[in-house]
């Protein structure tokens, strides 16, 4: 039987499963920022997924009708490929696997497979209508729980456009040395969005878009942060780089600082030609960084600091 269990532990979200989907024990481990791999699916192109799954039920219809290996090995290559591209894919691949080894494939899983797409596209649609309405900061307020309560009587949603909770196998144990929490073995993708969302409601940990990348980001530390600390492909993130950026964007605006940091490098340059010593040097930095004061809070005009930056 194969084996994938997901569970949530501090500001983090495991997964481990059996990668040969047989041995019935974990053998393989991810660690991923907490809610990180439902936003990451939330923001998948169905187009960059979808040929890969209708691929694979296109194989097992022929190995399924033809009884050719080839068509079965195909298709665990590219259920496989489609795993390697998101962790959510990679239940998928096991229950194939499984049924694969044990020779049970069945005409109508390729159906199953044939309607995925469909129904992936929609609970994405429905999970991300969940993360506006009800955890999104910004437009909805802190109030998780409140917001819910809103939005669902009891555990279904009042407009059907919104995710709809089901019953999912979640169980209770061991999840790292000396802890102990709630445990999903998933049976489909669904059940990994299910609880996801439903640790958002129980921790009342809200979203908002990061002001750098736009992205949604779980506010797990300071209910002001502005910037998000997801993976990305640069390697570089947002909350490290994106103060600077601001920063750096917002001086390349001001008329004020580009006058004064132009005499600045030319003044220095005089320290290394010998026009000027380190003391004067001193003395009129400090004097600059007055002027330049008074020209912020407007009690000079920029052209009378600039004049004064040109006689000082």
């Amino acid at each position: 039987m194969w084996t994938f269990k997901m569970f949530f532990q501090d500001d983090g979200e495991f997964f481990e499963y059996d990668p040969f989907g047989m041995e019935g024990a974990a053998g393989t481990e991810k660690a991923l920022p907490f809610l990180e791999s439902l936003l990451s699916f939330l923001e998948l192109d169905p187009t960059d997924w979808k040929p890969l799954v209708q691929q694979a039920a296109s194989d097992l219809e022929q190995f399924t009708s033809t009884g050719d290996a080839a068509y079965s090995d195909h298709m665990m290559q590219t259920l496989g490929e489609l795993g390697a591209r998101h962790i959510y894919f990679q239940p998928l691949y096991l229950r194939y696997f499984e049924r694969r080894i044990t020779k049970s494939l069945e005409p109508q899983m390729a159906e199953k497979l044939r309607l995925l797409p469909e129904q992936l596209t929609a609970y994405q649609k429905q999970a991300q209508i969940f993360l506006e309405r009800i955890l999104d900061i910004d437009q909805v307020g802190r109030e998780v729980r409140q917001n819910t309560k809103a939005s669902y009587f009891f555990d279904q949603p009042r407009d059907d456009s919104l995710f709809r909770f089901d019953p999912i196998p979640v169980s209770f144990g061991v999840i790292s040395d000396g802890g102990c929490g709630e445990i999903l073995y998933p049976n489909t993708i669904r059940d990994l969005i299910d609880f996801s969302l439903r640790e958002c409601v129980k921790r009342e940990i809200p979203v908002r878009r990061c002001r750098n990348c736009g992205r949604y980001f779980p506010i797990t530390g300071r209910i002001t942060a502005e910037y998000c600390s997801r993976p990305s492909a640069s390697g570089k993130l947002c909350r490290s780089t994106a103060p600077v950026q601001k920063w750096a964007e917002s001086r390349r605006s001001d008329k004020a600082f580009q006058e004064y940091r132009r005499e600045y490098k030319r003044r220095f340059a005089w320290i290394k030609a010998g026009k000027l010593t380190e003391e004067q040097f001193a003395a009129w930095h400090k004097a600059a960084k007055a002027r330049k004061k008074d020209c912020d809070r407007e009690i000079i005009s920029l052209d009378e600091f600039k004049s004064w930056l040109k006689d000082s």
